[in-house]
């Protein structure tokens, strides 16, 4: 246990969560088979972090619900204009209103998503030493080899592919739904379908690619693994004298390297939640409100109005989608890296 540093863990942790986790603690309940659900926590968590951002975004949510009842307002009435066309420079005006206020809280949304994924990138990284460390210790070199460079690969792979393609396909997604509902005509709809069907398939066929690997490396690597176990356990086993004690006390090590290595990979799936848990929870709580508000505003405003709440409502389920998708790239490999070593 000694030979194991968390210092590097512990370090990130403390500069995500502040001092609420003791990785090295954590690490040695998991040893000792101690539960570190921590559900009723991770719970209250939830609550005070939901009924918190309720509070902080009731502000900008009164703003939208004025505005889209003075565009209703406005269009219902233009009777009263000799010039229905000042109703609709009215309701223009309003709207790039709205248009300002939406994007200003979709950046916001934006970079929620953009911190969480790279506070989980960091925590990953510092953690795949430790963890290929124990791994090795239980006698699983070929797998620790491969593992690590997977694992490596795997972070500046999600690192590309949310900074480079996911993130920025939602944005174009979330203009085309504020450009398209400017007008009475839809013509940007399919457009805007199109991207979210990309990003949907994209975020699908990542999870496909990292269970195909644990798939096809469970099936390879700890099978050579075990035989070289086994061919050096019966290797001491036969030594005149001193094999049985050496057998016996080979295996209590690989054992308790064991242990250590499943209590590393429990304790960084609890890490890894709390890491993602304030701002899945501040996603879920904006996409809530604006689909709320849309359906609220629907009998009273106009169409273009609640179709562009609805259309951002989309835009950060698409981010709340994206993270939680990252999210269980990491949990599946710590996971089935675990179970497939042993």
């Amino acid at each position: 246990m000694e030979e194991i540093d968390y210092g590097d863990i512990q370090r990130v942790l403390d500069e995500i969560l502040g001092n609420n986790m003791d990785f090295g603690q954590m690490v040695e309940a998991g040893s000792k088979g101690e539960n570190l659900t921590l559900l009723s926590s991770l719970g209250k968590l939830f609550w005070d972090i939901f009924v918190e951002e309720l509070f902080s975004q009731k502000q900008m949510w009164m703003h939208i619900l004025i505005l889209a009842i003075a565009a209703a307002v406005l269009l219902h009435f233009s009777d009263v204009f000799q010039n229905k066309s000042v109703s609709q420079i009215s309701f223009c005006m309003i709207y790039m209103i709205l248009f300002l206020i939406l994007i200003t809280s979709f950046q916001s949304s934006l970079g929620i998503a953009k911190e969480v994924t790279q506070n989980m990138r960091a925590f990953m990284t510092v953690l795949a030493p430790a963890y290929i460390l124990a791994m090795s210790m239980t006698s699983y070199l070929t797998s620790a080899s491969v593992y690590y460079e997977f694992i490596l690969l795997l972070i500046s792979a999600i690192r590309w592919f949310m900074e480079a393609f996911i993130l920025p396909c939602i944005e174009i997604y979330v203009l085309l739904v504020l450009a398209n509902n400017l007008s009475k005509e839809s013509r940007l709809t399919r457009f805007a379908d199109l991207t979210e069907m990309l990003v949907g398939w994209s975020l699908k066929a990542a999870m496909a690619l990292v269970m195909g690997f644990h798939m096809i490396q469970g099936i390879i690597t700890p099978a050579a693994d075990s035989f070289r176990a086994t061919a050096i356990s019966k290797g001491l086993d036969m030594v005149p004298g001193v094999g049985d004690i050496s057998g016996s006390v080979t295996d209590m090590v690989i054992g308790s390297a064991m242990l250590i290595k499943n209590g590393i990979g429990a304790a960084a799936l609890v890490a890894l939640i709390f890491v993602c848990a304030i701002p899945l929870v501040k996603l879920l709580v904006i996409m809530l409100a604006y689909y709320l508000l849309a359906a609220i505003l629907q009998p009273v405003s106009d169409e273009r109005i609640t179709g562009c709440l609805a259309g951002m409502g989309t835009g950060v389920k698409l981010l709340f989608q994206a993270v939680f998708a990252v999210l269980v790239l990491f949990l599946l490999t710590i996971a089935l890296t675990a179970a497939m070593t042993g």
